[in-house]
């Protein structure tokens, strides 16, 4: 399933920011390996990109915090707007009793041969 993801380069790997409970988190926790593309922001493909193979991980603690440094300093604005969203959203949900604990979550992603 195409999902557009905002990335940053970080060494040998790949890392990205996306919301929690979204169907791109539960397939990656299913299977690792996954496909990328390059798209633009609204998911749009060209048709001369390549499929690459990668194997996604969701990450926590000190890769999590390597994650969103990189992805921030890429993005700026456009993430800090996401972090507030994410931050209110996650306010909203738990005023209305609901646990959403992380609002956010950190992939990483590694191109395979």
């Amino acid at each position: 399933v195409a999902t557009p993801v905002g990335f940053a380069a970080m060494l040998d790997e790949f890392g990205g920011i996306t919301e929690t409970n979204v169907g791109n988190v539960k397939r990656i926790r299913n299977n690792a390996q996954v496909t990328v593309q390059v798209c633009d922001m609204s998911g749009k493909v060209s048709s001369d990109a390549p499929v690459l193979s990668a194997t996604a991980r969701l990450v926590t603690g000190e890769d999590a915090v390597r994650v969103r440094k990189a992805v921030g300093k890429k993005y700026g604005p456009v993430y800090v707007a996401f972090s507030v969203y994410w931050q209110l959203s996650t306010l909203w949900e738990n005023l209305r009793g609901r646990d959403k604990l992380d609002p956010e979550t950190a992939i990483l992603f590694r191109l395979t041969a």
